[in-house]
């Protein structure tokens, strides 16, 4: 099992063992399939076995964990036709993002995801930021064009899909090559909002989004591709 910090400071003891699972899960602390053992996470964590059981029953809920009868939690493993589901899904939400971003963005909208485009470009030159940091400014330029949509149940729905995307989304953009590609497929779809086009922005977040599960797939073979839809 990987690693986990004891928890030392004084705060609502449930929120930081969840926090702390969700992070772990979410960063591949915790392998695909590992059995996460609540004794062994409440003696790392220094607290009781109470909010460890409480939190992983929560990861299960958001379906980041899934249990076994008389088992205990397993982090969730997906099989390639869950992973295309997944993409499919991711598909047809950001693109109705997309289209109302073109719609709805406000200029300071625009100017706040022009401004993480500028900053992924100069991360992409600057060989002391690492692949973690890239990939967060990525979460955040996703996270920005979505919120110019100004549809609040459509950006939630996206961003609880995202977090059981967070694995596939890292290692899709392993390759030096795939993270080229998918800065210019942002300018290309950010564009499209600034001139208020919310077809092409719509269709161009649809390929950015079919790139993306087919890197992923590259990166991991054992998995085989169907057709694009």
């Amino acid at each position: 099992m990987g690693s986990l910090e004891a928890i030392t400071h004084l705060q609502s003891i449930g929120e930081v063992v969840y926090d702390k699972l969700k992070a772990a899960v979410m960063s591949d602390v915790f392998k695909r399939g590992e059995r996460l053992v609540e004794l062994d996470i409440a003696t790392k964590l220094n607290v009781s076995r109470t909010p460890v059981r409480a939190a992983l029953q929560r990861l299960e809920a958001e379906g980041l964990l899934e249990s076994g009868a008389g088992q205990g939690f397993f982090v969730k493993e997906y099989s390639a036709d869950d992973i295309r589901e997944i993409y499919l899904i991711r598909q047809s939400l950001e693109s109705l993002a997309a289209e109302y971003a073109a719609r709805n963005a406000t200029e300071a909208d625009i100017e706040s995801i022009s401004g993480l485009i500028d900053e992924m470009e100069s991360a992409y030159g600057n060989p002391d930021i690492s692949q973690s940091e890239i990939f967060e400014l990525h979460k955040k330029f996703s996270e920005a064009y979505h919120r110019a949509s100004h549809m609040p149940t459509l950006v939630r729905l996206i961003a609880s899909l995202n977090e059981q995307m967070t694995h596939f989304r890292r290692v899709s953009l392993n390759s030096a090559k795939r993270r080229a590609l998918a800065l210019d497929e942002h300018k290309g779809m950010m564009e499209a909002v600034r001139r208020r086009e919310p077809e092409l922005a719509a269709e161009l977040t649809r390929v950015h989004i079919v790139n993306a599960r087919n890197a992923y797939f590259m990166e991991r073979p054992i998995h085989s591709q169907e057709p694009e839809r």
